[in-house]
């Protein structure tokens, strides 16, 4: 006569198993029936149980949060200690009397009471749902290098194990192996496992490895399971996004969008898919409805003040990048100077002086070193390019004083000695700087211009030639040609 097992839910929501007691005569089951309860997951649900209601969580913020932490889903995981008995290796008759009288009761309790009593069960000729509990106890434990070891044990006796299957692919999700994790996942599938989380799960650990065909594949199949799943929809809207196909991308976001208008991801998708498709003013506008919204991160104001200065718009770019470091506190530097040196770069001084007034004093005292002589050299180029010459120049030296080696630093300061009229001090500071790697050919030729000024073609000759030699450029080749057709007319 062979043995069954009855699946049913235990109120407490930790066991979903009761063993039916194996075959005895007549007399001792009355005997049994009078002296115990008639249901044992009765008497099991009676006593309070202290087992966690949580399966290996994960923060908030991590992206399978949205799938990971879902009610549900920890439902289905907890109640994966029962037992399944068409599809799954049986228990012996004296193996079920084990699970019914030690282990159920302890892991009841409390899942890691288990482990003592499982690990001594586990033998070569054991049954595979004592690996598989085992292996589900150390998962829930967020022991996941055990987790696996036990389940690969489990499907080592019995291949067609859905659940040990399933649950293997998501402990190696769960512990980040996405690429093992892809092969655990179709097997599941391949096993009868589909529904829609492991088919998001399958495309998100797809994602994450680059194979954004298939993710988006198991991404669309998902959907078919949770045609609601915003998490599936967003992740199916980046593998278009990955592979070029901006219309599907942009369809789909054009749908969620009137559905979730408050879902800061969503206009951030579509910013990112406008600025893709140089469509600047849309992916601009989309960046101001998340800072209408108050979700704008200080990454997508800097962003926002980008693509002011890309549509030469200065002052709305000086709008974006202060709130960027005022949302930063100060905390990220050299987001700021990076904003305030494409200001400078593009001659918006009034703009730049601003944005680095700000930075100076959200920064405070806590500037890192390389920070710091940064924000000096950005307000030394504002200062010489408005005229403060002398207040250019202290800030300049000053900057010396910490690095005599700066060689960006001594190219300023002999360009502002060089349009006060000081030849002398410039062609040092340019000779310094040609002493310095990364810097040779760029001072090699403003001691050239100097040499120009001078009328001494010769030697601006022979510098410009080195400079080529070490950075050819053209627009230095067009001048040592012009220089080498002065002299030539200077010699005639």
């Amino acid at each position: 006569m062979k043995t069954a097992f009855h699946f049913r839910w235990l109120p407490a929501g930790l066991i979903a198993a009761v063993l039916v007691t194996p075959p005895a005569d007549a007399a001792s089951r009355r005997e049994r029936r009078a002296a115990e309860p008639t249901d044992p997951a009765a008497a099991l649900a009676a006593r309070p149980s202290f087992a966690s209601t949580n399966f290996a969580p994960v923060p908030s913020d991590h992206p399978l949060a949205g799938i990971w932490n879902d009610p549900e889903f920890i439902r289905r995981l907890i109640g994966s200690y029962g037992f399944l008995p068409d599809r799954e290796p049986r228990l012996n008759a004296e193996e079920q009397v084990l699970y019914r009288d030690t282990i159920l009761p302890l892991l009841r309790e409390q899942p890691t009471n288990a482990i003592p009593a499982l690990e001594k069960a586990i033998s070569p000729t054991a049954s595979a749902l004592f690996d598989y509990t085992l292996g589900t106890v150390y998962f829930q434990q967020e022991q996941f290098t055990n987790a696996v070891e036990h389940y690969e044990a489990a499907l080592a006796k019995f291949p067609d194990f859905l659940r040990a299957q399933r649950n293997l692919a998501l402990a190696l999700v769960r512990n980040g192996q996405y690429a093992e994790a892809i092969p655990a996942l179709s097997r599941t599938l391949t096993l009868g496992g589909a529904d829609g989380r492991i088919l998001g799960l399958l495309a998100f650990a797809q994602t994450q490895e680059g194979q954004f065909l298939g993710a988006a594949a198991a991404y669309q199949q998902a959907l078919m399971y949770e045609p609601n799943n915003l998490d599936y929809q967003l992740g199916l809207v980046k593998c278009h996004v990955a592979t070029g196909n901006f219309t599907a991308a942009m369809a789909l976001l054009d749908e969620l969008l009137p559905k979730y208008p408050d879902r800061d991801a969503l206009w951030a998708l579509q910013a990112n898919l406008f600025i893709q498709q140089n469509q600047l003013a849309k992916a601009a506008a989309n960046f101001e409805v998340l800072r209408k919204l108050g979700k704008a991160t200080a990454a997508h104001l800097t962003t926002l003040g980008d693509l002011y200065m890309t549509q030469g718009v200065p002052d709305l770019a000086l709008s974006a990048y202060l709130a960027a470091a005022e949302q930063d506190g100060g905390a990220n530097l050299a987001r700021t100077l990076r904003a305030a040196d494409i200001l400078v770069s593009r001659g918006a001084w009034d703009e730049a002086k601003q944005l680095l007034a700000r930075a100076r004093e959200l920064s405070g005292e806590q500037t890192a070193p390389d920070d710091a002589l940064k924000l000096l050299r950005l307000e030394a180029r504002v200062a010489l390019s408005t005229g403060a010459g002398d207040k250019a120049i202290q800030i300049l030296e000053q900057i010396l004083q910490r690095n005599p080696l700066d060689g960006e630093t001594l190219l300023l300061a002999g360009d502002h000695y060089k349009q006060a009229g000081d030849p002398d001090r410039a062609a040092l500071r340019y000779e310094a700087a040609a002493k310095i790697e990364g810097f040779e050919a760029a001072a090699l030729v403003k001691q050239a211009q100097l040499l120009v000024e001078g009328q001494k073609y010769t030697q601006a000759i022979e510098l410009l030639r080195r400079a080529q030699r070490l950075d050819p450029k053209e627009n230095v080749q067009r001048y040592l040609e012009r220089v080498e057709q002065v002299a030539a007319r200077a010699r005639g």
